[in-house]
């Protein structure tokens, strides 16, 4: 005897049902988050090693038709929103006249209610989070040939200094923009499985990007972005900036032995990330890049 169907009536109340019980786990987990912070030292909340963690389990267990993008929406805000719980925190974003939209990109990866301020220049959003007026800066990427490149403003031999922290968006809610950013904070890089770092070689003569990459290779740290800033204020000042494919740490020997190797002036970690997700990953289907006009 096949079984009645349920009706419209009885489907609705299962999920009110399921609608508390979802409510239920978020105050559960709202319990749980005060009873972490409770249990560790004072300091920014915001983890974005952990939070890669979580979305990339949660993506590699999600079976059905709900779709990833919003799966990674809904945490998103679920995370920003427990990070706010735990202590001030407000994002500055670089948003130069004219330039690309970053103020976008930061509402997506750290929620609809996080406070953004607008800087006229990734400088002034680094000198921000140094001066404890914001938590996050969120700064272009690395470019060769910059004037006076932003990243030359995390060097310094302060302990807990601002490094960069991610790279955002960490996985894309569905948007068509391929923008991308990373975010500054004070934070230490913490080893996900899948991560890159930031390493400034300083020397005293220029290096070739062929060269920078035969140093780095030599050490077993292999990058896949190169960058170099000579200081005009200091003739005998080269910075070189690489970004390695794997996890390093700030005491990793090998930083000590490329140091040597470049016969360098110092040899610095400037933070990393977590590779996100890529937009595939979460069934994204990308536009065609437009053909090229006949010439």
């Amino acid at each position: 005897m096949s079984e009645t169907p349920k009706s419209l009536e009885d489907l609705r109340r299962e999920i009110d049902a399921v609608d508390d019980a979802v409510h239920d786990l978020i105050m559960r987990r709202t319990a749980l988050v005060h009873a972490v912070r409770a249990a560790k030292p004072d300091g920014l909340a915001l983890r974005p090693g952990r939070e890669a963690l979580i979305l990339r389990r949660l993506l590699a267990r999600h079976r059905g038709e709900f779709p990833r993008p919003v799966l990674v929406r809904i945490w998103r805000e679920l995370m920003g929103a427990m990070v706010r719980l735990q202590g001030p925190f407000s994002v500055a974003v670089t948003a130069e006249a004219g330039g690309p939209d970053y103020l976008a990109i930061a509402r997506e990866e750290y929620g609809s209610a996080t406070s953004l301020m607008p800087c006229r220049s990734a400088q002034q959003a680094i000198g921000a989070v140094r001066d404890g007026a914001v938590s996050v800066a969120v700064v272009p990427l690395p470019r060769e040939g910059d004037d006076k490149p932003w990243w030359l403003f995390l060097m310094g031999d302060q302990k807990i200094r601002p490094r960069i922290a991610a790279r955002i968006p960490f996985a894309s809610s569905g948007s068509t923009t391929t923008l991308e950013a990373l975010a500054v904070a004070r934070l230490e890089q913490i080893e996900t499985g899948d991560d890159r770092s930031f390493v400034v070689i300083e020397t005293e003569d220029a290096l070739s990007r062929t060269r920078l990459k035969q140093l780095f290779g030599q050490v077993k740290l292999e990058t896949s972005f190169q960058a170099s800033y000579f200081d005009l204020e200091d003739r005998r000042r080269w910075l070189h900036l690489g970004e390695v494919d794997q996890f390093v740490r700030p005491d990793d020997d090998r930083l000590e032995q490329l140091k040597a190797a470049a016969q360098a002036r110092n040899v610095l970690h400037l933070g990393g990330y977590a590779v996100p997700i890529t937009p595939a990953a979460l069934g994204i289907v990308q536009p065609d890049a437009p053909a090229a006009e006949p010439s």
